[in-house]
């Protein structure tokens, strides 16, 4: 992955401009006085697009000094060229193409290890754009305060949040976590109504997967994100569930948004058969491969999926259908058919994403913007009471649908 300095995209982008500019102007001037001495000129001719990048910074430059040495109040030059790259990004006109600061860097590092100062929920973006708790995490303060999955939340100690782009999710998150012993009200919309809740920071830890044996022989394993110990995790789950002899696996990816390509590439391998997994085109269309090997878990399976399993998730249900290893149940997935690349800028630990490809299934279908539909399609019941945790199919009746057709399965 291609690594930059941090000040060298804030900073550079204004001294450049500045540099641009007054080397393309004494170019232009020494040429002509030399030419009109008879002088040959040594220096480089600026070629016209040369000449037409530097007219492109000026304007940058000059607004940035009429604002520098003219407003009515002293500003600060660090806060105007953060505006200058925010406003690049947001120009783009992709929620998922954003810069990070040091800061939000570090604390994106920090929640993928799986270790963190907080609450202890998941957060996800709805289709509305609002900040929905996709998990609660057992035995975490947001569950000792009744925070439960499907609650959105309004704001953060009185400053309204949303998810409306991932930049915004990140300051809401920053907003909710905080030092261990101290106190975030949350304001909560659960259904109709409005809820505020105080909640005590502190440590938490984050577990990707769960796993059981329900009644039946049946294996059960939940995947919440593709990140820290997912692989491990499924690994362990799928190992003792061929000691235990299980009889079939209902692989739960319900509300879990995705993650890193490579743990799902590896999750993907444990459960495919050798060949195609996903491809990805780049605007150019150069194209990439990924492939799974012969080994695999052979157990019968199916996979839970719902309107919030995005990206990654949709990466291994789609791969799963394409090659009929699996009936896919639940709802029709979010629709997520674009991957990312970060780069970290080593000088001060900042960094961007950016949307650099779409990914295709093995049978050439792109997810983007149409998700994947379930073989077996089945809605929640209204009456799903969030705040059960554990399996339970008189509650759940997506996952008893899910037992059920693994069962036909079986028995076929």
């Amino acid at each position: 992955m291609t690594k930059i300095s941090r000040k060298t995209l804030a900073i550079v982008a204004a001294i450049c401009a500045v540099f641009a500019v007054a080397s393309v102007s004494v170019s232009l001037t020494m040429a002509l006085q030399n030419a009109s001495a008879g002088v040959e000129s040594p220096l480089h001719v600026t070629t016209q697009e040369e000449y037409e990048t530097a007219q492109r910074y000026a304007r940058l430059e000059e607004v940035y000094q009429r604002l520098m040495g003219e407003y009515y109040k002293e500003l600060d030059s660090d806060t105007l060229v953060q505006g200058a790259i925010d406003g690049m990004m947001e120009s783009v006109g992709d929620p998922y193409t954003f810069y990070y600061t040091p800061e939000d860097l570090a604390k994106m590092y920090e929640d993928h290890n799986g270790q963190y100062c907080g609450v202890g929920m998941l957060v996800s973006s709805d289709k509305q754009g609002r900040l929905v708790v996709l998990r609660v995490f057992k035995n975490s303060p947001a569950q000792t305060a009744g925070l439960l999955p499907g609650d959105v939340i309004l704001s953060a100690d009185g400053e309204a949040v949303s998810a409306e782009t991932t930049e915004a999710m990140n300051m809401a998150t920053a907003r909710i976590k905080g030092e261990a012993g101290t106190y975030v009200r949350l304001s909560v919309l659960r259904k109709e109504q409005t809820l505020e809740l105080d909640i005590e920071r502190n440590n938490v830890s984050v577990n990707r997967v769960e796993y059981q044996i329900l009644d039946g022989n049946v294996g059960y394993l939940v995947l919440y994100e593709f990140f820290g110990d997912a692989v491990s995790g499924v690994r362990e789950a799928l190992n003792a569930f061929e000691e235990a002899g299980v009889r079939g696996i209902i692989f739960d990816v319900r509300s879990n948004t995705g993650g890193q390509l490579d743990i799902c590439l590896d999750i993907c391998d444990m459960v495919l058969p050798e060949g195609l997994i996903v491809y990805t085109e780049d605007r150019n269309g150069r194209r990439e491969n990924y492939y799974s090997n012969a080994d695999r878990c052979e157990i019968p399976m199916v996979v839970l999926v719902n309107e919030m399993s995005a990206s990654a998730s949709e990466i291994f249900a789609a791969s799963i259908q394409d090659y009929g290893v699996a009936k896919i149940v639940g709802t029709k997935t979010f629709g997520k058919g674009i991957v990312q690349t970060q780069y970290e800028f080593p000088s001060d630990g900042a960094g961007m994403q950016l949307t650099t490809s779409r990914y295709f299934t093995p049978k050439g279908r792109s997810i983007h913007g149409e998700g994947v539909t379930p073989d077996v399609v089945v809605e929640m019941n209204d009456s799903y009471d969030a705040s059960i945790y554990a399996p339970d199919m008189n509650n759940d009746n997506q996952l008893k649908t899910a037992y059920d057709v693994l069962l036909k399965e079986i028995g076929a």
